[in-house]
């Protein structure tokens, strides 16, 4: 229960960076939101990849190439499941509001992704 607290912790601290860095791109600097995005993707990228490395799954001293590319795969699924599920569930329950199928959306894609790293991405051999 604790190493997922610890999952959401490290979660809000990168959507916070992706948040802060995208607004800034974009209404400082007027680069375009699509750049603006992706930028601040990378960035929380790192941010939640050490964050889940070091502190969620405390995996210090395993660092290497594969578990990082493991880590771009999780995040790029969630990623593709978030979107996907958010569309689809604003096509079938048009009705309910918006605030609800985005954070319906995020636990959904939270829990999955949470077990994606524990088991995949992060698994150590014991």
């Amino acid at each position: 229960m604790f190493e997922f607290i610890r999952f959401c912790c490290i979660g809000l601290c990168a959507a916070a960076t992706h948040y802060a860095i995208a607004l800034t791109l974009y209404q400082h600097y007027n680069k375009p939101l699509s750049l603006s995005n992706l930028i601040a993707f990378c960035i929380a990228l790192w941010v939640s990849y050490f964050g889940h490395k070091l502190f969620t799954f405390r995996t210090a001293s395993e660092h290497t190439s594969h578990t990082f590319l493991k880590f771009v795969i999780v995040a790029s699924l969630g990623f593709l499941f978030n979107e996907g599920f958010l569309l689809l569930s604003h096509k079938f329950f048009a009705t309910l509001p918006i605030q609800i199928l985005i954070a319906t959306a995020i636990i959904f894609t939270a829990v999955l992704t949470f077990f994606l790293n524990k088991f995949f991405t992060f698994k150590t051999m014991e």
